[in-house]
């Protein structure tokens, strides 16, 4: 395995250029008939059927140890992403009864609901309660501040007990078959974000396409090898339903760039697929994996650890890392991360003699990124598929001469 001096990023910059690789360019919005906008139109106003409640408190709090009555984490849900701070200001408007938006359900079966929006908040109301945090950054009520809810007085405790959520319930009769029923909880879910936080590219692939290979992408994710490479805080196991402060202000992890990073190797191992940009090849691939079975999703699963714990002996502690003082001890990149990966995956009938000859590749790939020309080829964030196509094939070609494949 190729040595590497020891590596002290900037996480905090790093992660901020790790993300802006990811941020690609939107789609042109398909042009429409006034016929076909009215008969959109008309077909939505048929298709939901709601109901309002309003939960006190103690009700959501019962409802929250029966995961088969109220699912806090569909599939489809993102990552937990609200601090301390936040979750505080909640509480705090809860006992001076300041108005809350309302939350969204989906009764996927009668009297069974999962949530499409307002995660955040019903999960800071169950952590409370359950003396998870501290309250912090109180503003009318700083006298609170420092104390978690088994500390409140009584009567704060009882008052805070008579609050509730109201709730729009999206009832099961909207949905007349299963496709109707994805395709509801994928408009409520994408559309209806009220904590104020738009939805990325990752999260609404994962609302959109909930599956098993979707599933895997979320495991492959948290897997050791992954975070290890990434940087990532590693799984935790009590994750999704309670995770770590650490973790949850983890950029990658709340923003499921992790995954996106992940989803990139399946997507661009062939390009006669790539069309319209980054952004929509990787939707086409989740679409192109979202009906596949869990065997299929192992296979592939097998795959790209294989792959990726093979670009971890190669490259070691300077794996996907830009050339930087005479090795590979700069930030990360992910495309030269896709670039490393998919000429591994390209050449993995001959994983021996890459292992071999580890060196050689490691040589040849830093070599690239000191030559100026190589460097934009390599870690340029052109998503074009020419700029693809150019990246990917210099990769392959310094793994074949390097390891005389």
């Amino acid at each position: 395995m190729a040595q590497t001096k020891k590596i002290i990023p900037n996480a905090s910059t790093e992660f901020e250029e790790i993300l802006e690789e990811l941020e690609v360019e939107d789609d042109e919005t398909p042009k429409s008939t006034e016929i076909q906008i009215e008969k959109k139109y008309d077909e939505g106003q048929s298709r939901i059927v709601i109901q309002r409640n309003d939960f006190l408190v103690p009700n959501l709090l019962a409802m929250f140890e029966k995961k088969e009555i109220l699912d806090m984490n569909p599939p489809y849900q993102r990552r937990t992403r609200w601090n301390d701070t936040k979750k505080s200001h909640l509480i705090e408007s809860l006992l001076m009864n300041i108005p809350i938006p309302p939350i969204f359900l989906y009764e996927h079966d009668y009297a069974h609901y999962e949530v499409m929006d307002g995660q955040q908040r019903l999960a800071s109301i169950r952590s409370f309660f359950r003396n998870d945090f501290k309250l912090r950054g109180l503003k009318i009520w700083p006298e609170l501040n420092g104390r978690d809810f088994r500390d409140l007085p009584l009567k704060i405790q009882r008052g805070l007990e008579r609050r509730g959520l109201a709730a729009v319930i999206i009832l099961t009769e909207s949905g007349k078959d299963k496709q109707a029923a994805m395709e509801i909880r994928q408009y409520v879910f994408e559309r209806l974000n009220t904590g104020g936080e738009r939805l990325n590219a990752q999260e609404i692939r994962n609302c959109l396409y909930a599956g098993p290979f979707n599933d895997m992408l979320i495991s492959l994710a948290r897997s050791e090898l992954f975070t290890t490479a990434w940087g990532i805080s590693p799984k935790e196991s009590t994750e999704p339903d309670k995770i770590s402060r650490k973790l949850e202000k983890d950029p990658l992890y709340s923003k499921m760039a992790d995954c996106e990073i992940a989803l990139r190797y399946f997507a661009l191992k062939d390009l006669s697929y790539f069309k319209g940009g980054m952004k929509r090849t990787l939707d086409n691939c989740m679409i192109h994996y979202k009906s596949i079975k869990k065997s299929m999703c192992s296979e592939l699963e097998k795959e790209y650890k294989e792959v990726f714990a093979i670009a971890s002996q190669i490259y070691g502690e300077g794996l996907f890392r830009l050339a930087k003082g005479g090795s590979l001890s700069g930030r990360r990149s992910v495309p030269l991360a896709d670039a490393v990966l998919i000429a591994i995956g390209e050449y993995l009938n001959k994983k021996k003699e890459l292992v071999k000859h580890a060196s050689r590749i490691v040589n040849a790939t830093q070599t690239a990124l000191e030559n100026s020309e190589q460097y934009g080829l390599l870690v340029g964030r052109g998503n074009t598929k020419q700029a693809v196509e150019k990246r990917l094939t210099l990769m392959k070609k310094i793994f074949a001469r390097a390891a005389g494949v």
